[in-house]
């Protein structure tokens, strides 16, 4: 026979394989002997006497948290303008008229009633009184007069109404400037004026402290301090000369 049916399988396997494969099987490798235990290898194993390690017991994990969910955006509502409060023009009410009382006559006192005059007290003879003396008060004494106003050192006009110092007076305030720094203690007093009418007398009064104002910064260009310069703002107030001109006058 040359084909021997597999038991196992159920397939049919020629004979000479089989006889091939026995003579296979007899003539296989001797087992590998033990061994013997090196510095690589101290325990001295081997595949036929090696053990398999245990298995560890799989790992016990937490149950995940549960996930919430993001809260969700709700918008907000757009908010309503209340209305308009309605108005009600209400008429006006008319003023009470106010009463004045009339003034209470006053009774005549009658004649009867007053009570009689006393009789006059018995007078002792009168000495004779020495003669009185008046005395006279001394006249009033003059008032007087005021002190001569001192003529301006200078006088800067100004064109229209406009607060900005003129350039032809750049000369005249150097001159200024010059005497000012070669006696510290003098000083000057601004007297501004503006053309103005009484309906315009503040705007005018306004418009003198600025040019007063723009002409002390002027100065302190110069090397003067401010606290030398006073300053008289008087609209209009000018009695004479041109009424748009500031008059620089010393102090002392």
């Amino acid at each position: 026979m040359n084909r021997v049916r597999n038991v196992r399988g159920g397939r049919i396997v020629p004979l000479p394989a089989l006889v091939a494969t026995v003579v296979l099987l007899g003539t296989a490798a001797p087992a590998v002997a033990a061994q013997p235990a090196t510095k690589e290898n101290p325990a001295g194993l081997t595949l036929e006497n090696a053990k398999p390690l245990p298995v560890p017991p799989p790992p016990r994990l937490q149950t995940p948290r549960a996930v919430q969910a993001p809260p969700r955006f709700a918008p907000l509502a757009p908010l309503e303008a209340p209305p308009p409060p309605s108005l009600a023009v209400l008429d006006p009410v008319p003023p009470a008229p106010t009463a004045i009382p009339e003034p209470t006559p006053i009774p005549p006192r009658s004649k009867q009633a007053q009570p009689p005059a006393a009789a006059p007290p018995p007078t002792a003879p009168a000495a004779t009184a020495p003669p009185t003396q008046t005395a006279a008060l001394p006249p009033p004494a003059p008032t007087p007069p005021a002190a001569p106003r001192r003529p301006a050192e200078l006088s800067v006009v100004f064109a229209g109404a406009t607060a900005d110092v003129p350039d032809a007076a750049e000369p005249e305030l150097a001159r200024l400037a010059e005497r000012l720094r070669a006696d510290e203690a003098l000083r000057v007093q601004l007297m501004s004026y503006a053309s103005g009418t009484p309906e315009t007398a503040r705007e005018a009064r306004q418009l003198s402290l600025a040019r007063a104002l723009a002409l002390r910064e002027r100065l302190t260009a110069f090397g003067i301090r401010s606290t030398r310069i006073d300053i008289r703002a008087l609209g209009a107030g000018a009695a004479e000369g041109p009424p748009d001109r500031i008059d620089v006058e010393f102090l002392n």
